[in-house]
């Protein structure tokens, strides 16, 4: 699944870069020494984020994939031991049917019709779940995708890039304009706000 949310991650993030501003055009925007002092100096001011490390390093992304995979294991477990609880009488009467144990034909039908009820409920509950946990995954991601994106955003108002690119969409570029540990740690200590504004609405009920 965590190659999955990178991949996803990066759809959502790239479309060949992120941010686009004009060079000089507000005052508070930093030329850094790492970029440069202009826009005609050899290096350029642009940036890179390399999405796959960048997703490890969030730690709000770690913990809401986390309770994910805690709730999918859960939902298995259930399903499973319903399946191997239903499979055990399903046994008992494919016995008991083959020793004629039953009172009469209409108790054998009953008690068959009773299985195969439960086994359709059990394939339905089991679509469904996969098909919540999907959804909950997507949103997950997107909401990953968009604080990631809104913690740029602001951060290239003082930043001062022109161009800040994800990794995945170049074929090369220096290390040198890797500002992805920066994201990271921005992200990070954004993470308790994060928590308390996710957990509000549950204590509020």
């Amino acid at each position: 699944m965590k190659n999955l949310l990178n991949a996803l991650c990066v759809i959502a993030l790239v479309a060949g870069n992120l941010f686009l501003t004009s060079c000089g055009k507000t005052e508070n925007a930093v030329a850094a020494d790492t970029v440069t002092a202009d826009c005609e100096g050899k290096k350029l001011p642009i940036a890179y984020v390399d999405t796959d490390s960048l997703i490890g390093m969030y730690d709000y992304a770690k913990e809401l994939e986390q309770k994910l995979v805690e709730k999918i294991e859960n939902d298995r477990a259930n399903l499973n031991a319903r399946a191997a609880s239903l499979a055990k009488r399903q046994g008992e009467f494919q016995r008991k049917a083959q020793n004629n144990a039953f009172l009469s034909e209409s108790s054998m039908q009953q008690q068959y019709e009773a299985l195969l009820k439960e086994q359709e409920k059990l394939q339905a509950d089991a679509a469904r779940i996969d098909a919540d946990n999907l959804q909950a995954q997507q949103q997950m991601l997107q909401e990953i995708s968009d604080k990631i994106r809104a913690y740029i955003e602001e951060y290239n108002k003082t930043a001062g890039y022109e161009v800040i690119l994800q990794k995945a969409a170049t074929i090369f570029i220096s290390d040198a304009y890797d500002i992805t540990q920066e994201i990271a740690d921005g992200l990070n200590k954004n993470t308790p706000a994060e928590k308390e504004e996710a957990e509000a609405p549950a204590e509020a009920k």
